[in-house]
């Protein structure tokens, strides 16, 4: 099977390690990065150092799967590029992608648990593995390519409850890790910090709960943090290397859902204008966001 992926960001590289050996995979990426991602990728899985070599493009080259890991800031020009057709899996943190609609692309959602950290261009780790769920109205996508693959995916008929349990997820730990500059563990250790988690987590119970969905984030999030206790969070991440966060397509997406089904939601709201005054301080000290989205 021909798979693009899109992105040679942490988990674009996770799945080209994962799709290549049974598949023709190719790696879009920016055009002045095309020559540096020819001489190999790396994985880190293990312990062990996995290097590999997957097809580099810099322009959306027809397939029979997209793959599009682009940061949500990033989707919007590559989702509206002509070249993209066909079966597109969109793996995205937020609710950004739920509102883009466009002919000829039929819209494949992902959420997983898999955990992946970049260390350096083109080097990535794999930091743990979960479940790896997908769905879409109108489509029927045979998975059988990513199990074979090594990837435990399976097809849900709630993709949108998936993305919203997983973006009130990160509507906590994200944001909370990157104010405060720890693991995301601390946040159930640290008794403070749980004070803080749990009162967004109320909001967010009412929110969702007046849209009609039980989504058990208490119980989520606290989970999340056992299983993760170690991981740096990827908002965390981005702000200690300087790159934009994608606060915008979480918490910013949940505040406008807050406004439209008038729920109040001071804590969550405080939680990300904080983020946001972190990003503003990345600028003062130079550390701007120049990247542009690969493929465009």
């Amino acid at each position: 099977m021909k798979i693009n992926v899109i992105g040679p960001g942490a988990m674009g590289i996770v799945l080209s390690y994962y799709l290549h050996e049974k598949n023709d995979v190719i790696l879009t990426v920016k055009g002045e990065d095309k020559e540096f991602y020819k001489g190999g990728l790396t994985l880190v899985r293990n312990g062990e150092t996995k290097n590999f070599s997957v097809a580099i493009s810099d322009k959306i080259e027809e397939a029979d799967i997209t793959i599009v890991t682009v940061k949500s800031y990033d989707l919007l020009p590559v989702y509206h590029d002509p070249r993209l057709k066909g079966n597109v899996i969109l793996i995205q943190n937020g609710l950004e992608h739920l509102d883009i609609e466009r002919k000829g692309v039929n819209k494949i959602y992902a959420v997983t648990t898999w955990g992946a950290r970049r260390l350096s261009k083109g080097v990535t780790e794999l930091t743990g593995t979960g479940y790896f769920r997908l769905g879409g109205d109108g489509v029927n996508l045979d998975l059988k390519f990513l199990r074979e693959s090594g990837i435990n995916a399976e097809w849900t008929t709630n993709i949108v409850e998936e993305l919203y349990r997983k973006a009130a997820i990160n509507a906590v730990i994200n944001p909370i890790t990157s104010i405060f500059g720890v693991l995301n563990g601390s946040i159930v250790t640290e008794s403070p910090l749980w004070e803080i988690a749990s009162i967004a987590i109320a909001e967010l119970d009412r929110l969702f709960t007046k849209m009609g969905y039980r989504l058990d984030i208490e119980k989520n999030v606290a989970e999340t943090c056992r299983v993760t206790a170690e991981n740096v969070s990827s908002m965390l991440q981005d702000l200690q290397t300087g790159r934009m966060t994608e606060i915008d397509s979480i918490t910013g997406k949940i505040l406008e859902l807050g406004e439209k089904f008038k729920v109040e939601m001071i804590a969550n709201r405080i939680l990300y204008d904080s983020v946001k005054y972190l990003e503003s301080r990345s600028k003062i000290h130079g550390r701007t966001n120049t990247s542009r989205s690969p493929g465009t």
